[in-house]
């Protein structure tokens, strides 16, 4: 036997001590023959069988002499090598070959010495059940939660088929699961690829981009710039995504006359007001007493800002039908926007005997509270409603609203967050967390570059609610105000003239407009050492006459005022002009 140099050492030690016998010395030279040994174990025995994603976590034991490395080889072939403890190697069985395989481990220690084990595995994946299987499989683990499992249910269905757009899904709602949303938005534009006119990816993607921008906005220690731009992206995603489910419902044929209705209330679904009113007008003409048909109309011109209309069309109703308390609620908004309080009191009395349950009746009087600035009103009616109808995309966005107002911008957050995953086209949820942004940022003490960070954030917010609805007066007037603050004229009157062609007949674009034009005026004139000139004089007569539009369009909230400036936009936008969301008619 040739003896290691540990052995020599304790042969040694005999001459020198006696009293060490030779039993002892065996003894020892036992426990240093077994310390020296390298001996390996692996979380994984001979003949299992493997399918889809496994860990193999390898320990390694030599003794007091250190492991210097553990390689990884699958067949032949060394596929990877670690050098520090845990020993950890990743195992696909989607990318071999279903059947037997052998796998092998093997550890070097400081000393030169070696250690290995190899075990005999087989890999099956299941592709012969299908991809029916296996999607079932799937969509029943994403019930359960087991998103790990459901991601590999659909590896292995796609691996089946790799064109399979559902086996797509099921990998894209498994990431959302696992917190991977970069995995669940390729996923899903892979299926949308596949199946551009599925509709329930569609309302994936908008999720998924959704969750994205919530998770953005809790991110710390990034570039606040750069953090915005993200948001935006993800949101204008999802909004466009969104859009794409509710036109599909109105874009093609028309409707018969027995689909009339449901036809329209798609249309009022997707925003598109101006359509549903084409189809619901013949029919209010020619039976101006059925609730289901005035009260669609009525909404559908209110939510077009057509209040002139709108009220008309409810006051004829009233004459010769019988509102329901629906009808009633929008008599009482409609009231209110014409400066008649008195006529909007009687009609929220005459909505409550209809029926005091009605969610068109309730959302109302969140409305009118919110405009009262009646806080005190308005939260009994939040939390009722949040009790009754908390999920519902329109009653969050009161809720946010309301704790905005008494300076809960967390909650408001949340509650804006939760609204917009109800609803992502939710376009007035938008514009209230601009406003905030500007509200914020007229708070005295505020440096110039937070300013202009919250410009930047209201900015991404209206531009938001511009991609959910393209012709909203209030994103463009909102973005008009921002170039003023930041002093870009020629852009502060490119959004203003926007706002104001948009809708006609809405009094805030022409208020935005007046509001540049008077600016742009003063600029000009000041340019030019205070002298007038005929773009001077144009600018003014702009002013003037854009200011006095706004007056006869909105007489309660700037009729007969002088020309506007920024601070009188800001506070018209913030207040005056806040549209009336209701839960929409039946």
């Amino acid at each position: 036997m040739i003896l290691g140099a540990s052995s020599v050492i304790l042969a040694e030690k005999v001459w020198k001590y006696p009293t060490m016998n030779a039993l002892s010395l065996a003894l020892a030279l036992l426990s240093v023959g077994t310390a020296q040994k390298l001996t390996l174990d692996v979380n994984c025995k001979n003949g299992e069988v493997l399918t889809g994603s496994r860990e193999f976590r390898v320990t390694a034991n030599a003794g007091n002499d250190p492991v210097t490395q553990v390689e990884y080889y699958v067949g032949t072939d060394l596929v990877d090598s670690d050098t520090s403890t845990p020993y950890v190697f990743q195992f696909d069985a989607l990318e071999q070959a279903e059947g037997p395989i052998q796998v092998r481990f093997k550890a070097y220690t400081s000393d030169g010495k070696t250690g290995e084990i190899s075990l005999k595995l087989t890999v099956d994946n299941g592709l012969s059940k299908g991809v029916a299987f296996h999607l079932e499989q799937g969509n029943s683990l994403l019930i359960e939660q087991k998103f790990k499992e459901a991601f590999t249910s659909g590896r292995i269905a796609q691996k089946i088929d790799p064109k399979s757009a559902a086996a797509k899904v099921v990998l894209s709602r498994a990431s959302i699961g696992l917190g991977n949303f970069d995995s669940a938005q390729k996923f899903a534009e892979d299926a949308a690829e596949i199946e551009p006119n599925n509709l329930g990816v569609q309302d994936l993607i908008a999720g998924i981009n959704i969750r994205r921008s919530f998770r953005l906005v809790n991110r710390a220690g990034t570039d606040r710039k750069e953090t915005l731009n993200q948001i935006q992206s993800a949101l204008v995603t999802a909004v466009k995504a969104r859009r794409k489910v509710l036109d599909a419902a109105v874009d093609g044929a028309g409707p018969t006359p027995e689909t009339t209705l449901s036809y329209a209330d798609a249309a009022m679904r997707a925003g598109r007001y101006s359509l549903a009113i084409q189809y619901l007008d013949p029919l209010f003409e020619a039976d101006n007493t059925k609730n289901s048909v005035a009260n669609r109309l009525g909404y559908a011109l209110l939510r077009a800002d057509r209040s002139t209309d709108a009220l008309k069309t409810m006051v004829t109703h009233e004459r010769y039908g019988k509102p329901d308390a629906y009808g009633f609620a929008l008599l009482a908004i409609l009231n209110r926007k014409a400066g008649n309080e008195a006529a909007s009191d009687e009609n929220l009395k005459a909505a409550s005997l209809a029926d005091d349950q009605s969610l068109g009746l309730r959302t109302a009087q969140a409305y009118l509270a919110l405009m009262k600035n009646q806080n005190a009103v308005l939260q009994p009616i939040l939390r009722e409603l949040a009790a009754d109808e908390g999920q519902r995309s329109e009653v969050l966005y009161y809720v946010s609203a309301l704790n905005a107002r008494l300076g809960r911008f967390q909650e408001s957050r949340k509650a804006f967050e939760q609204a917009i995953s109800a609803e992502p086209t939710n376009v007035e949820a938008y514009l209230e967390q601009a406003g905030q942004a500007l509200t914020i940022s007229q708070a005295p003490g505020k440096s110039a570059s937070d300013k202009e960070f919250l410009y930047d954030t209201a900015k991404v917010y209206f531009e938001v609610a511009l991609a959910a609805r393209p012709e909203s007066s209030d994103a463009l007037a909102g973005l008009s105000l921002i170039a003023l603050y930041q002093n870009d004229l020629k852009r502060a009157l490119a959004y203003a003239e926007a706002a104001a062609k948009a809708v006609p007949n809405d009094a805030l674009g022409h208020y935005a407009l007046a509001t540049a034009a008077a600016k742009q005026a003063s600029a000009l004139s000041k340019a030019a050492g205070g002298a007038s000139s005929p773009e001077v004089f144009k600018y003014q007569a702009l002013a003037q006459d854009e200011n006095r539009l706004a007056g006869k369009l909105d007489d309660r909230y700037v009729g007969g005022r002088s020309i506007p400036r920024e601070v009188d936009l800001y506070k018209y936008l913030s207040d005056g002009a806040r549209n009336a969301v209701l839960v929409p008619p039946k």
